[in-house]
């Protein structure tokens, strides 16, 4: 049914083309595999590696110019799976309009400004790396439903990008190693760029009320009926969380350096402060660019004083909240990359994963630390 929606969509775009509309048509596509060199028994390899299409990704865009400074976008990605092939979504569609010529008012389904690569977090031909750092880019939802604004402006000897979007997103969070459906509300989110020179600096912030519903989530059902003195502090029922990042990207001749840091945290919650972000180089010899990138990333679980009472199936509520809480990872990332003629690239990256992991499940006791070390390959385009 969703292909066939998006068939009639695309058939109804080239069909409204030749009567009153310019519809420009492009894409880019990543083809991803990938060896597990880690012996490590504890290392479940779908969930740190690839396996075959597991992180290769074909899109297609579409803009629809319908005049007077109106546009109609959309973006359909299909993405793939090791088990059932590649799976289809509707990332983009949106209308946006140009507030004279340095503004723009977009309103659909969007992109949430939390990165430097936001934009075009997907489209790997864009960045050096295969995938872009986890200890960074770690949230499991990128779009938003809502209203969106950039504004262009120079100041201060600056280049200056502000983008703000404000909506909601409801669907999938993971939450430990679940899939939970879950919501955000009143989101908003608001992301600054200033450049100067070779230098990039850029600054995020976003916050909404979060929604998980405990009956659907483990360990959640069973952490309702708390003490008095930890109150109603460990249910997700519209709490407060934020996102705060920050990063750096600054080039002196071949050497270019990358940076970015942040911390999300959803206050009185039983779920785990976590930061994290990266550190990178990459050196540019004629189509070559060689990389290193070390990542690292912090969670912090919540402890309740009174959160060790079984709830009668092995669990408690610090034992949720240590589930929710997987202790502190690192990533060193080596790669390069080879460009070939105007949009396609060839990449090879080395990972090597630490975490140190503070609990596997509700009711298992701790192991303390899990490894994986992955040589990824890429052919990734854009057309």
């Amino acid at each position: 049914m969703q292909k066939r929606i998006l068939l009639t969509l695309l058939a109804s775009l080239f069909a409204m083309s030749h009567a009153m509309a310019d519809v420009k048509l492009n894409g880019f596509a990543s083809i991803v595999t990938g060896i597990d060199f880690e012996e490590d028994e504890q290392v479940e390899y779908n969930d740190r590696t690839v396996d075959n299409l597991q992180e290769s990704k074909v899109a297609l865009q579409w803009a629809a110019d319908l005049g007077d400074g109106m546009r109609f976008v959309g973006q359909t990605m299909a993405r793939g799976d090791a088990a059932t092939g590649f799976q289809l979504n509707y990332d983009w569609a949106y209308f946006d309009f140009n507030i004279g010529n340095s503004s723009k008012l977009k309103f659909g389904r969007l992109r949430i400004p939390f990165y430097k690569y936001s934009d075009y977090l997907d489209v790997g031909y864009a960045y050096h790396w295969i995938t872009p750092p986890e200890s960074m880019y770690s949230l499991t939802f990128s779009n938003m439903d809502g209203i969106g604004f950039q504004q262009n402006f120079q100041a201060l000897g600056m280049d200056h990008a502000l983008n703000l979007a404000v909506g909601t997103y409801q669907g999938i969070l993971i939450l430990g190693e679940e899939e939970v459906q879950s919501s955000l509300e009143n989101l908003i989110a608001i992301n600054w760029t200033a450049t100067i020179g070779d230098h990039e600096f850029t600054a995020a912030y976003a916050q909404a009320d979060t929604y998980v519903p405990a009956t659907s989530t483990a360990g959640l059902a069973n952490a309702a009926p708390t003490s008095a003195d930890d109150g109603d502090k460990v249910l997700i029922n519209g709490d407060y969380g934020f996102f705060i990042g920050a990063g750096y990207k600054g080039s002196f001749g071949d050497l270019t350096v990358y940076s970015e840091y942040s911390i999300v945290e959803i206050k009185d919650s039983i779920f785990s402060d976590t930061s994290g972000g990266y550190i990178g180089v990459s050196y540019l010899v004629d189509d070559y660019t060689y990389h290193a990138t070390y990542g690292i990333r912090k969670a912090e679980e919540k402890e309740y004083t009174s959160g060790n009472v079984d709830f009668g199936n092995g669990t408690s509520l610090n034992s949720t909240a240590r589930f929710f809480g997987n202790g502190d990872s690192t990533t060193i990332t080596i790669g390069v990359r080879k460009d070939i003629g105007m949009s396609t690239a060839l990449k090879v990256d080395l990972d090597l994963y630490t975490e140190d992991r503070v609990q596997d499940a509700l009711a298992a006791s701790t192991s303390e630390e899990k490894k994986a070390t992955v040589l990824k390959f890429a052919v990734e385009t854009m057309f």
